[in-house]
């Protein structure tokens, strides 16, 4: 068990004077403290404490080769010496935007920004724009990004559900407008026929469907063909666009979860990995979408976009760095690493005879004390003793070189060995047999 009296926790004892909770990402947050790290390496990490941890979080999944890879650090090191950011425009971020434009077939243009939540914001401002709309649909549970329409019903209480086939939209932030529920249509995740219902009655209100193909809130289930046909035609029908989040699930291909699993969205909100270890986002889509973004004969563009660090050449060379080595050889080895860690664990599981499960694909997984079936965000939550578990496994874990997030989602990266994927599957399998004892 991590000390409560060591390093990590002087470091959280001092922060809390100065950053309110003590960090300025609620995700870092765990009892008794945060892990603070010292550096990282390949697929492990090296705490202030002195120890080695298995690295399973990646940064909730924006290091895709490994923690100070040589050719992303080489390529930042000989920009920094040119400088790390300018008033101008530099050639490198029309590489990285023509890298991506080519790989994904949706994507005729991008604009890039610095976070997944910007690009999420700037396509539903998009989406907006282009329609004259003023409504938005997403999925109950799913994350984007922390813009208010983007977090309703994020996690919400089972008090204020509402019905399965018609969850209420509730905000997520104290003090978020109540505006918010006239302007956010909820629909549960796989369900095809209460998509349908809501966006219809959304009708000609509604400017876009904001989906992820694979939510990570969600437990990441597979999604439902049906669902995803559901979604994009009656989004076409009532002349809605369809916003693809993919932010987390652009690592799962070349051209993301959307050429696995067919869909064609409007609009694609990228991040996390394009940036190849530096804050990044962008938007891309169909030209004539994106065109809200373009100045028109001199005049402003319909939604005016910026920012001082926006493609910065530092975020730009480290994307492209990183995206030139994504090649199909390097995406099939990071199918090989996840499944081998869920048909492992799944295996360990089954043969310990432990009421517990692993849903994923390619290098993304999502470990879940239970064994009901999961197509949707109410049946992901995590009861308060689920929750409990959790936290406990994620703190016992670290006795044994594994670093997991407290709710069970993680993913892989290149630098990640056979060994270290045996050692993962031992360590959640021993240590869930301890916890259901």
């Amino acid at each position: 068990m991590s000390s409560s009296n060591g390093r990590s926790a002087e470091l959280f004892d001092r922060a809390q004077r100065s950053i309110p909770g003590g960090a300025s990402r609620a995700t870092v947050l765990t009892e008794p403290h945060p892990v603070y790290v010292a550096e990282g390496k390949g697929a492990w990490i090296t705490d202030v404490e002195g120890r080695r941890l298995l690295d399973v979080n990646n940064n909730f999944t924006s290091i895709i080769l490994g923690h100070a890879d040589p050719a992303i650090d080489g390529a930042v090191r000989a920009q920094l010496d040119r400088g790390t950011a300018y008033s101008l425009a530099t050639s490198v971020e029309i590489e990285l935007a023509e890298l991506i434009c080519e790989r994904v077939a949706t994507i005729d243009q991008i604009r890039f920004c610095n976070s997944g939540t910007e690009a999420v914001m700037g396509a539903i401002k998009a989406a907006r724009a282009f329609t004259g709309r003023p409504m938005i649909v997403k999925v109950e549970g799913s994350y984007h990004g922390t813009y208010d329409h983007a977090e309703a019903s994020l996690d919400p209480d089972p008090s204020e559900w509402g019905a399965p086939d018609a969850p209420e939209t509730i905000a997520y932030a104290a003090g978020t407008p109540a505006s918010l529920r006239d302007e956010v249509g909820i629909i549960p995740f796989n369900d095809a026929a209460a998509a349908e219902t809501v966006i219809r009655e959304a009708g000609e209100r509604c400017a876009a469907v904001l989906l992820d193909a694979m939510p990570s809130r969600v437990g990441m289930p597979p999604i439902d063909p049906a669902f995803v046909d559901a979604i994009v035609s009656t989004a076409r029908e009532v002349g809605a666009l369809v916003i693809l989040d993919e932010v987390i699930s652009f690592r799962l291909g070349s051209a993301g979860a959307q050429a696995l699993v067919g869909i064609e969205p409007d609009l694609t909100c990228l991040a996390k990995i394009i940036g190849g270890g530096f804050p990044v986002g962008g938007v891309g889509g169909r030209r004539e979408v994106m065109s809200v973004f373009a100045k028109q004969g001199g005049e402003r563009a319909a939604v005016p976009s910026g920012g001082t660090f926006t493609a910065n050449p530092i975020t730009m060379t480290a994307g492209l760095a990183c995206m030139q080595q994504l090649d199909d050889a390097a995406f099939a080895r990071l199918d090989s690493i996840g499944d081998r860690a869920r048909s492992g664990l799944q295996a360990a599981f089954d043969k310990a005879g432990l009421d517990w499960q692993i849903t994923g694909r390619g290098s993304l997984f999502c470990v879940h004390p239970n064994r009901r079936q999961i197509r949707t965000y109410r049946d992901a939550r995590h009861s308060s003793d689920e929750a409990a578990t959790m936290m406990l496994l994620h703190r016992r874990l670290l006795d044994r070189q594994v670093f997991l997030s407290s709710y069970g989602m993680g993913c892989w990266n290149l630098a990640s060995t056979d060994a270290d994927v045996d050692l993962f599957v031992t360590a959640i399998a021993t240590t869930a047999a301890e916890l259901t004892e």
